[in-house]
């Protein structure tokens, strides 16, 4: 009866098209669970990904909420961090630039600069064109701490693809591209039909 049931939900017309997040999942329906005995694959259906990457997705944010309690208190927050990266990049940038780069006010920039010049991160110098303009600079001191991070994440990185099989490391690797490219596809072709209208 089983088998029969099954073979009638197969061969029964589809009325709804996948959403964007099934035609992703659809990556991972024929991919063999990496847990499974290697000479007998296991293939997880799209319901069973769904449920296995929202667990893992539980499991990633408990681990993140878990590493930034034991954050210290010397280390920049993560706009902090992000406010660091674009004042390199730009090499000098003006607080009201920062400001529209980040969205946020005037008053809301200042703070974070002021809070990031006292630890030694930024520097704020008048402008050499305008006198009534300040110039953002990133210290050297801000340079070593952002490629001391940049470091450590790579670290960390690869502490864990050095713990995958070669064949799981390329699987991942594949699987990553494959699930991103779709998913550009899916928001270039949501963007297209918004325009469209």
């Amino acid at each position: 009866m089983a088998k029969e049931r099954g073979m009638e939900t197969s061969a029964g017309p589809r009325q709804r098209q996948p959403g964007p997040i099934r035609r992703l999942l659809q990556c991972f329906e024929q991919v063999p669970s990496m847990t499974s005995n290697r000479n007998q694959p296991k293939f997880i259906s799209v319901d069973e990904a769904m449920t296995q990457l929202l667990a893992i997705q539980q499991r990633a944010i408990s681990l993140f909420v878990e590493r930034r309690s034991e954050r210290l208190s010397d280390r920049p927050t993560r706009i902090q961090t992000h406010v660091l990266h674009i004042v390199r990049e730009h090499d000098t940038i003006s607080v009201s630039h920062l400001a529209r780069i980040l969205s946020v006010s005037m008053s809301t920039v200042s703070q974070l600069v002021t809070t990031l010049v006292e630890r030694g991160w930024l520097r704020v110098d008048l402008s050499s064109t305008d006198r009534r303009r300040h110039d953002i600079h990133i210290t050297q001191s801000g340079v070593s701490l952002l490629e001391e991070r940049h470091q450590k994440r790579l670290a960390r990185i690869r502490q864990v693809i050095e713990q995958l099989s070669p064949e799981d490391r390329t699987m991942l690797v594949t699987l990553l591209d494959r699930s991103v490219t779709i998913w550009q596809s899916t928001a270039n072709s949501e963007g297209s039909s918004i325009h469209g209208h």
